[in-house]
């Protein structure tokens, strides 16, 4: 049955599978070997790969649903996961391994130089909001540029911290989708699941840093947080749609970031707490 592109559940008399096909053979191998240094050590929180063949990865089929954010239980499992895969590092050196290196600051910032590229039409959809999301992002790389970065060992980090690469099923929250599965800081990592987390807790920073320990982990580089990576990334995914595409998605993104600049003003108090 197909799923989306290049995804089909397979079903067979030994049992249901997920099978994926890969068009480049540098992610297939990448996102094998990850798999199979998690199941050697035993690593709970991912899908073991079960075939040899090039070009595919199957994995037993799981039934289950993206993870909420908006629900505190799902939310501490999705931190469980990421707090277990970043402290693989204890038993696997990753950086022994070819996998991409983070480049946090240099990616947002070529995220910020296409939003600017692309100011007309994006300006038709924003109006007077399109102004105060450059500014936010400009206060937020020079918020960045100023924090110390923290002395972290790299580890392997899921790369996509989206709810719906956290598989909810009647085994727990298990990982799934490692394609953009690199090397870098766990800090790196935690600060984009707080982004991911946010508007699904109204923004309360707060909040988040308190109902698990795993999050201080952010705190020195908390200054990340002014950079509006949410709304950057959302706008110019629409980009991407043709017309009729659009309409619908407009109808979720314009009262998301009404939403998130009401509440930014808070978020940026909070911020200056704890900095």
């Amino acid at each position: 049955m197909y799923i989306k592109h290049n995804c089909w559940k397979w079903q067979t008399a030994t049992g249901t599978f997920f099978v994926k096909k890969y068009d480049e053979i540098v992610i297939e191998k990448k996102v094998k070997n990850i798999h199979q240094k998690l199941t050697a050590i035993g690593f709970p929180y991912h899908i073991p790969i079960v075939n040899n063949n090039d070009g595919v990865v199957i994995q037993k089929w799981h039934e289950g649903r993206s993870a909420r954010f908006d629900q505190k239980e799902e939310r501490l499992a999705a931190v469980d996961c990421l707090q277990a895969l970043h402290e693989t590092k204890k038993s696997i050196d990753w950086q022994l391994e070819p996998l991409p290196r983070q480049q946090l600051q240099r990616k947002w910032r070529a995220r910020f130089d296409r939003f600017l590229i692309n100011e007309k039409e994006l300006s038709y959809y924003l109006d007077k909001d399109y102004t105060t999301i450059v500014n936010s992002t400009h206060k937020g790389l020079r918020k960045m540029s100023k924090a110390p970065v923290q002395a972290v060992e790299s580890t392997l980090l899921h790369g996509d911290v989206v709810h719906h690469n956290f598989l909810k099923t009647d085994k727990g929250i298990l990982l799934i989708d490692f394609d953009l599965a690199i090397l870098g800081s766990p800090i790196d990592e935690m600060i984009l699941w707080l982004h991911r987390a946010l508007p699904n807790v109204d923004y309360d920073l707060s909040l988040l840093l308190k109902e698990h320990p795993y999050t201080a982990i952010c705190i020195p580089q908390l200054s990340y947080i002014y950079y509006p990576n949410e709304l950057l990334r959302e706008w110019l995914y629409i980009l991407q749609l043709d017309a009729k595409e659009r309409e619908p998605f407009l109808d979720y993104l314009i009262p998301f970031t009404k939403k998130a600049l009401k509440h930014w003003p808070r978020l940026i108090k909070q911020i200056e707490h704890y900095t």
